[in-house]
């Protein structure tokens, strides 16, 4: 021991200067605190004088002891390090051990643990430091801002055992300290620097590593750690949460696969499931759902462009009838704006969904689009338009294919527009049923093209809408503060639509933003249609590119002071507010119709939806015009198969080109009408029926001689000899050509009660009459015989103003009901009621017939003449009335 107090004598300070220095060991010079004991400032004699010192004084009841004291004298006093504190002298006199240190002007490490302005690169640093000067770690643990003991209570604590604890149960965020600065850390960094940190945790000194390995594993950490401090502060968070992480050498090449695109998966995505849903979602989505949580860009102008993955929109329900609603696509299909994800099943149900934006440029206008395709590609021209509330808002948006699907199926759908403040946004969507079936892969928040609505101030109007990037601002003075910094002027393209004049008008109005670059893409979208107005009128292209115009019930009905008009929502309906409920009463409205093409006929059509189902439902409609007697009855509507609903065929007329303007009276509410949608104007359109001209019954009526035909011996039945042996008339010919004539005028046969005649084509006629047929009568029906028949001719539209092409205004060359009846030239009508295929071998064919009314009303005044090429057995009808003959 003297060997060693001679190698050391140099560094001996008296006891007496070290109680001087220090004011005999005075509180007020207290400036640290350890196991060993306090730590004291004051100033201690050196060779160039007095310098500030740090004195250490050993307690021995905190196990201080001669072995440690000279351990630390001898290392600090035989190497020097840049990144050790130097040792100026020690007293080992009168029962006290005192060390005395350079004095450390920045104070102690643990003084700045928890400093909210050490980054992460520098606290390894400062491990890295100590590390290349000392022989094992220091006490202190860097990495949670804290001390390894805990000086809190009356007794201290070694909290080192909760620290290894927690990086065994990986839980490392838990004691990590929560600073922005540090939490801007790379997550390979944080591994590396837990990993060796738990090492030299170890007890066994065998267990702890080299210090050299500490060294090379804290540079490894660092350099890690050093791309991360170049991300600009807007761009930390984006980086922590990208699975996988990024690796890049700049903030340029960061910045370029930001512009690419990265998947995010930050874990906080989600809105919260109710308890019900999480064992749902948790089984449907498994490892998959919570590894796609997001994708995130940085377009050209640095605007955040952020996608949410469906599943992570949390929709509600995650089921139906037992089928599993999240799904993934088709084999084939490719999700190239959602890769990887799942689709929801969006149907008829409708379905909930809460969407949070994280990581927004502030400041700037976004638009949310719904990103989408069809279940069945047959659908995509199918009028049904997406009906949603955003935050409790009610919205209505139609479809165009031209504009909004994208070359590989895909849609694009804007739902919403707002102006961030933040970062983040919180909405909530609530989507109606439809029917039509959609698969949705997520929702998209897209920077906007269109300026954010800002105040006007005149003398500076001309720089902000000449503004390459969008300005936000409230006031002049926040407005005069960004030109004081300057800004970038018509550094970007605008978009501006072109201009065609024969639709500009319609453009205008147009209730929802058209986007379209040629006069084909603008008509379109209007053969599709457009609200208008406000959502109150409709208009539409029909193939000819005759306008077709429609005036919803809210902008047409004129209201009843008795009751408050009543509408319901409707998926399929055009206009937003639904349908008219009529109540089962009469209604009046007032239309005017001014967008009409010219020198057209026109049909004015009630648009209603049915309780009834099939192509032509009944109706029985009484109606009329303001000011006149005449009411008039509509019986029959046509099913329009684009929307599920019917269009009832009220007045015909042509436009000249003025406002028409009609004040309807509806005097009764129909038969089985649900709801009314409004009043619709339509070009009439030419059909030919579905019976063609050659397959009706033959008027009976002489056959010319001079009929062009070479091919008429042909069409001589082979038995034609037992067929006129059945004539109760002797009926006498020469040639083959009076034979054939005989035959295609027809005669009676069987006693006069069936008819028999040839076609133009050689096929066998049978016409039977009703007597011989088997009716089961009753006492409203019997059989007559008279020469005289009150015919009725097929109802006809009431027709407003001169009539141009009379053939235009005959409903009947319109519909392709082949049940209706057609008028014949002699007076008499037909109506087609079977087809049937008959076989190679002669055969008697029998079928049932059963005569009602549509509304089960009763049957009477209907004069049956005869059954064509058929057997008819005629049954009782229950509620009304046998047919009679005439």
């Amino acid at each position: 021991m003297d060997s060693i107090m001679k190698e050391f004598e140099h560094l001996v300070v008296k006891l007496e200067e070290v109680k001087s220095a220090t004011d005999n060991f005075n509180d007020t010079k207290i400036i640290g605190k350890g196991g060993f004991g306090y730590v004291y400032e004051g100033e201690v004699s050196q060779p160039r004088g007095k310098t500030k010192a740090a004195f250490k004084h050993l307690d021995r009841k905190h196990g201080q002891g001669y072995p440690e004291f000279w351990k630390e004298v001898m290392m600090l006093s035989r190497y020097t390090h840049e990144n050790l504190i130097s040792l100026h002298g020690y007293c080992d006199e009168g029962g006290e051990m005192i060390l005395v240190y350079e004095h450390a002007s920045n104070g102690s490490l643990d003084r700045h643990l928890s400093s909210t302005t050490l980054t992460w690169s520098q606290r390894i640093r400062i491990c890295h430091d100590a590390a290349k000067g000392l022989c094992y770690p220091h006490e202190d643990k860097v990495l949670c801002g804290r001390l390894c003991f805990d000086y809190s209570n009356a007794h201290s604590g070694n909290i080192v055992h909760i620290w290894k604890q927690r990086y065994e149960e990986n839980k490392l965020d838990e004691i990590v300290f929560k600073d922005d600065r540090v939490l801007a850390l790379d997550q390979s960094s944080l591994e590396v620097f837990s990993e060796i940190a738990f090492q030299c945790l170890q007890e066994s000194r065998e267990k702890r590593p080299k210090m050299c390995d500490v060294v090379e594993k804290l540079e490894i950490a660092l350099k890690f750690q050093e791309p991360v401090d170049l991300i600009p502060k807007e761009y930390q968070e984006i980086v922590k949460a990208a699975v996988p992480p990024l690796i890049y050498r700049s903030v340029e090449e960061l910045k370029v696969l930001l512009s690419k695109g990265v998947i995010l998966n930050g874990g906080k995505t989600h809105c919260r499931p109710n308890r019900s849903s999480k064992k749902i979602r948790s089984a449907l989505l498994g490892r998959e759902g919570r590894d796609r949580d997001k994708w995130l860009s940085v377009n050209e102008k640095g605007e955040h462009i952020e996608r949410i993955y469906i599943q992570s929109c949390n929709p509600q329900p995650l089921s139906s009838w037992g089928d599993d609603l999240l799904v993934h696509p088709a084999d084939g299909i490719v999700n190239s704006r959602f890769p990887g994800g799942l689709c929801f099943k969006y149907n008829w149900n409708g379905f909930k969904a809460c969407v949070r934006g994280e990581y927004l440029t502030p400041h700037i206008s976004y638009t949310l689009n719904l990103v989408f395709r069809y279940k069945w590609e047959h659908h995509v021209h199918w009028y049904n338009p997406l009906r949603y509330k955003v935050d409790g808002e009610t919205k209505h948006f139609i479809i165009y294919p031209s504009t909004h699907m994208r070359e590989d199926g895909w849609f694009i759908v804007p739902l919403y527009q707002f102006t961030t403040q933040h970062s983040t946004a919180d909405l909530q969507f609530q989507f109606e049923h439809r029917y039509s079936h959609l698969l949705v892969a997520g929702i998209e928040f897209q920077p906007s093209e269109e300026k954010v609505q800002l105040p006007v101030f005149e003398e500076y109007q001309h720089i902000v809408e000449a503004a390459s990037q969008s300005l936000f601002y409230t006031s002049l003075d926040e407005l005069k503060q960004i030109l004081s910094k300057g800004v970038l002027l018509n550094g970007f393209k605008t978009v501006q639509l072109p201009v065609f004049e024969e639709y500009q008008h319609i453009v205008e109005a147009a209730s929802q933003s058209l986007f379209y670059t040629s006069l084909d893409e603008l008509k379109q979208i209007l053969s599709k249609g457009v609200l208008l107005n406000g959502f109150k009128t409709w208009f539409s292209l029909n193939e000819k590119g005759q306008h077709c115009h429609m005036i919803s019930m809210k902008d047409c009905l004129i209201p009843n002071q008795d009751s408050t008009p009543r509408y319901e929502s409707y998926s399929n309906s055009r206009f937003p507010i639904g349908l008219y409920r009529t109540n089962d009463k009469g209604f009046k409205t007032h239309v005017k119709a001014q967008l009409l093409s010219l020198k057209i006929t026109y049909t004015v059509n009630l648009v209603y939806k049915s309780s009834s189902t099939g192509e032509h439902v009944y109706v029985d409609l009484k109606y009329r015009l303001r000011g006149e007697a005449t009411t008039s009855v509509v019986y029959l509507a046509n099913w329009r198969q684009d929307d599920w609903l019917y269009m009832a065929e009220l007045f015909q007329f042509t436009s000249d080109g003025s406002i028409v303007d009609l004040e309807i009276i509806f005097e009764n509410s129909g038969t089985n009408i649900k709801g009314v949608e409004g009043i619709m104007f339509q070009p009439v359109e030419i059909v030919e029926d579905q019976v063609s001209k050659d397959d009706k019954v033959q008027n009976i009526q002489a056959i010319s001689d001079s009929e062009s035909d070479t091919t008429w011996e042909q069409k001589i039945p082979n038995d034609y000899e037992e067929i006129l042996n059945l004539s109760k008339d002797s009926l006498r010919w020469t040639t083959k050509k009076e034979l054939y004539s005989i035959f295609r005028r027809g005669f009676l046969i069987n006693n006069g009660q069936q008819w028999f005649s040839v076609d133009k084509h050689g096929k066998k006629c049978l016409m039977l009459s009703s007597k011989a047929t088997w009716v089961i009568d009753d006492k409203n029906s019997a059989f007559e015989s008279s020469d005289e028949s009150y015919l009725v001719s097929p109802p006809n539209t009431p027709v407003i103003g001169p009539k141009f092409d009379d053939n235009l205004y005959n409903p009947l060359n319109r519909h392709k009901l082949s049940a209706l009846p057609q008028k014949r030239s002699d007076g008499w009508m037909e109506v087609k009621i079977w087809d049937f295929q008959t076989r190679s071998t002669p055969e008697t064919v029998s079928m049932h017939l059963k005569l009602e009314h549509p509304a089960k009303k009763d049957l009477s005044g209907l004069i049956i003449h005869d059954i064509a090429k058929t057997e008819i057995q005629f049954l009782q009808n229950g509620n009304g009335s046998s047919p009679r003959s005439g």
